[in-house]
């Protein structure tokens, strides 16, 4: 007899559970379906280009967002550059973002939709504000659903800050990461076959000078002794691979990180059209962080001019990998004596 009783205990627990979970995604049928068209947030649409900051905030994460200089930047990245698509991206999905169906207004089932409060970290607070300070809207956006609304259209459970009343809304987010994940991260890229010469210099003033006469030979050390023998050209025209593609792994204004100009390891890399890429190398041991100073000459001076402008007055920290192309040494491009 106590069995059966744990049983039949055990079958209503997960009939109960079945029907909570039904009553949250099915909502609360006292509540009106939305009028076709109304938009979650009714405002934005028409502030779009009038908008000055926005904030994320999940958990112990917020990622705040302000116009700067005419494009987005990350307020705890010392207003460093935003992924401006990204950005950009997310607001209209923001403004465009269509309420199709009430669901639960019952705050003990707001979670299993993630949309319990985002202090917990699973929902997503977006607050939204003009240039003038003014907030536009704020919207809490909780779990994807992209097969709820049929017919190939992605949905996601959302609701109003200060309602209680969920949603099941027409659209979809990338909302995660933290705020480096929401940085321009390319620094620069300068494709190999660019590159002339590649100076390199450790901290205490040793050198070693990389360079070719033209893009399809291969590098040479510059004043190699004859008693020395290069490794093969791929070793040599690795370190001219050091800035292709190059992304940060984090980014400082120089004001908070500032990297000495002398007594530290440098790196000068002189592409065939005048561009010169010049890095600072702080002496961390894992990774590396840099500060760049571009000039150019010829047809490069143009594009120094926008590099400089944009480099300039900041600090990366740049891949393990990268950061030790750029303190290669001599020894490191010399095969062994004897070999």
């Amino acid at each position: 007899m106590q069995r059966r009783g744990f049983l039949a205990l055990l079958a209503a627990a997960l009939v109960m559970a079945v029907v909570a979970v039904v009553i949250a995604s099915r909502g609360d049928r006292d509540v009106s379906r939305a009028p076709t068209g109304q938009r979650a947030l009714p405002g934005l649409a028409d502030k779009l280009s009038d908008l000055g900051r926005f904030r994320l905030t999940r958990g112990a994460m917020t990622v705040n967002f302000a116009i700067t200089d005419q494009r987005w930047t990350v307020v705890e990245k010392g207003n460093y550059p935003a992924n401006q698509e990204r950005v950009r991206k997310l607001l209209l999905q923001l403004a465009e973002l269509e309420l199709i169906e009430p669901k639960t207004d019952k705050p003990e089932l707001l979670a299993r939709l993630d949309l319990d409060d985002p202090a917990n970290g699973k929902s997503t607070l977006v607050a939204v504000q003009d240039r003038a300070g003014a907030l536009v809207g704020q919207l809490i956006i909780g779990r994807s659903r992209p097969t709820e609304i049929g017919g190939g259209e992605a949905g996601v459970y959302v609701r109003r800050s200060d309602s209680e009343q969920a949603w099941l809304a027409r659209g979809s987010f990338d909302l995660g990461g933290d705020a480096l994940s929401w940085l321009d991260r390319r620094i620069v890229d300068i494709a190999p076959a660019r590159v002339q010469s590649v100076v390199l210099t450790a901290a205490d003033g040793n050198a070693v000078i990389l360079t070719r006469p033209s893009a399809d030979q291969p590098f040479a050390i510059d004043g190699l002794p004859a008693d020395e023998r290069p490794k093969p050209d791929a070793a040599l025209a690795a370190p001219a691979g050091a800035l292709d593609a190059l992304d940060l792994s984090d980014v400082k204004p120089e004001s908070e990180l500032a990297i000495p100009q002398n007594g530290t390891a440098t790196a000068a890399f002189t592409t065939f059209d005048g561009l010169v890429v010049g890095l600072r190398i702080s002496q961390s041991e894992v990774g590396g962080w840099v500060a760049i100073d571009v000039s150019g000459f010829g047809e490069g001076e143009a594009e120094a001019k926008a590099l400089s402008a944009r480099l300039a007055h900041w600090s990366f920290a740049v891949p393990a990998e990268r950061a030790k192309l750029l303190r290669t040494t001599l020894s490191d491009l010399l095969l062994p004596h004897g070999s």
